[in-house]
């Protein structure tokens, strides 16, 4: 799973530069979000994973509802 440089823009309209974890060619499996030098956000889908017992082959991608 490579991970590429992109940008990510929010649902507001503020757009981000970002790292993004692609899989399958275009399933994004995780993100690191850059606001100017420090990393706002990283999710690591092992570690997430692993909380349930998994890989995260398992795991991702994964669906929702919102209730």
């Amino acid at each position: 799973m490579p991970w590429k440089t992109g940008k990510i823009r929010f649902a507001d309209g503020t757009t981000y530069d970002a790292d993004l974890l692609i899989e399958k060619g275009n399933e994004v499996w995780n993100v690191k979000i850059h606001k100017g030098d420090n990393m706002v956000e990283e999710v690591d889908a092992h570690r997430f994973a692993s909380k349930f017992g998994k890989t995260p082959e398992q795991v991702y991608p994964f669906s929702y509802d919102v209730q």
